[in-house]
Order: C-alpha cells, then structure tokens, then sequence
C-alpha cells in the first residue's frame, strides 16, 4: 500500500514526502512538472509520476498501478493564474480533483486530504473569518477550491470516503515561481536574502495572514493522523503569524537581519481591489486546535523570517531560488 501526493513536489508535497518516507510508508509523488531537485536526499525511496490531473487515466493508473491507500492532494493552478485563466482552472482544479475524488472512490482509498484555502472566504466576511464564516469567494480559485470542498464532504456522506481538508492561508516558502494573489510577502523575504531589490505590489498597510511551510506541513500530518470519529468540522482553518503583518511590518522585520534590503513599493490596482473587497486580517482556527490538537510553531514574525533567509541561503538549490523564472 502506498500514499499518493498530487503536486507532490511543491514545496508542502515534498515535505509531506519526508514525514511519510520517515515513517517507512511507500510515497508516489504524481506531478505535471516534477521539481526532482527537491528530492535529491530521498530520490532512491520515493517514486515519481509525471502527469496531469486533467487527464483522467492518468490519475486513474496512478492509483490504481501504486495500490494506493491514502491521497493528499494538493494539485492545482494558484489564484492569478486562475483568475487569467479560469477555462483552464475549471479543467485543473474542478475537473483534476474531481478525477482524483472518482479515482479514490473507485480503488477504495481509505483517506484523502485535501489543500483548500482561506480563499474560499470572500464577500462580506469582516475581518475576522471562523470555520462557520460563510463562504463566498471573489476569485475563480477560491470558487474551485470551495466547490471541492463541498464535493468532498459529498463524497464522505453518499461514499463512505474519509475526506478531510485544511484552509491554508498564505504560506511562506521559498522558491514560489507562480505570481499569486500575496506572494509579495514571499518575494520580499526571498529578494532580500539573495540581495536583490524587491518593488513590493501591494501597499505597506495591506495586511496578509500567513502560515510558515514547516507549520503547514506539520498541521497536514495531524490532520491525516487524526482518529475518524475526531474529525468533526471537516475542513479546517489553520492560522499562522500572530498578530497578522502588514508588508510594511514584513519589511521591518526583514531589515532587522538585512539593514539594507532595497524594498520599494508600486502597488497593483487589482490585487488592492481584491485586498479592499476582502478585508480579511485574522483567520480563527479554534476547531483545528480543538479537534486535532493544533498549535502553530512558527507564531513569530520575527522567527519565520530568520527561518526562511536561513532556508535560502543553506538550500537554494532545493528551492530553486536564484534563477529568475517567475511569471
């Protein structure tokens, strides 16, 4: 039996990888474009499966050539491209996860874990959202990701399959190539660490709640660890950064390790409007820290942005970093 990632070397995906690998459990990592640098230190006890979960045989053979047993999945198109684009999300992100549900049901996966997002909170939300803040997203993103969500809880009630999900808000990592709605948060941290001038496209006050990487893979395995008949609310909130920062906070704190860092500002007219129609500044995930016993690590602003130079200087081949491929 063995567990199967979709997106599986993103940057959650290869370290849900490493916590699997570590519990001796056989990882298929299934991904339209394999990022193999990532898997340099587990290359020889993972197996990797270059494919499109657009294309049904393709998700359906994976599962069923790899006896698997449990799916996270975490494969889809992010929120600027899928606002560009949303033809090719709904094929990606609505029709993908759809197969990927069939192929669950149909080979009998015992559990499926699911990457939602608070992105599926949109209109009239205030700026705080809980686990039962109405959903209504303003993005075709947070529109597929919802739709999934509730697809999932479907499939748990008429099918039996043990579907559970986590809403990530922003999570910081190295290496992120895709431009998404607050991966200037990102950007800025990565820019300083390799030297290089940051033109910010949000304003300083927009505020952004973000999760560390180590923190969301961390919160992915006690939701998958978790006993059935814990998992209550289903799909859960996860929090991060307390309190939430703003780019200009962020910036601060980036000086406080890089004096400095040339970070400027240009704000992008569509991403504050998507900003201003939001309003979201704090996300309360009460039910995961109930129900799974979650608490984030990584609470401090000032302790993620030593952890993520770190990871850029010590691993950028790992993340990539350095080669100037974003779009």
């Amino acid at each position: 039996m063995s567990v199967l990632i979709t997106g599986g070397t993103g940057g959650i995906g290869v370290g849900l990888a490493h916590e699997l690998i570590a519990r001796g459990k056989d990882v298929v990592l299934f991904d339209i474009a394999p990022q193999v640098q990532r898997l340099a230190d587990i290359k020889d006890r993972v197996k990797v499966v270059q494919g499109d979960i657009k294309v049904w045989p393709e998700v359906l053979n994976a599962v069923k050539d790899n006896n698997v047993e449990d799916i996270f999945h975490h494969g889809s198109m992010l929120s600027i491209p899928s606002d560009l684009n949303p033809w090719s999300a709904f094929q990606v992100n609505i029709m993908g996860s759809m197969h990927v549900l069939e192929a669950a049901r149909l080979f009998g996966v015992r559990r499926f874990v699911f990457a939602s997002t608070d992105a599926t909170y949109g209109l009239g939300t205030g700026a705080v959202i809980d686990d039962e803040t109405l959903q209504r997203p303003i993005t075709m993103y947070g529109a597929g990701k919802l739709y999934i969500e509730l697809l999932g809880r479907f499939y748990r009630r008429k099918f039996g399959l043990d579907f559970r999900a986590v809403r990530y808000c922003m999570v910081m990592r190295p290496g992120v190539k895709i431009r998404a709605l607050p991966v200037f948060m990102l950007w800025m941290v990565e820019n300083a660490a390799l030297d290089e001038p940051f033109e910010c496209f949000a304003a300083e006050d927009v505020a952004v709640p973000v999760l560390y990487y180590k923190d969301a893979v961390r919160a992915t395995m006690m939701l998958y660890d978790a006993p059935e008949e814990q998992i209550k609310t289903v799909c859960y909130n996860l929090a991060g950064i307390s309190p939430t920062p703003t780019a200009g906070e962020l910036e601060k704190t980036i000086k406080k390790f890089i004096p400095d860092a040339g970070i400027t500002y240009n704000p992008d007219p569509l991403v504050m409007e998507y900003y201003r129609t939001r309003g979201v500044n704090t996300i309360d995930d009460a039910r995961a820290r109930e129900e799974l016993g979650w608490k984030p690590e990584f609470t401090d602003i000032d302790k993620v942005v030593a952890d993520f130079i770190e990871e850029v200087k010590t691993r950028p081949d790992f993340w990539g970093v350095g080669v100037d491929d974003r779009r």
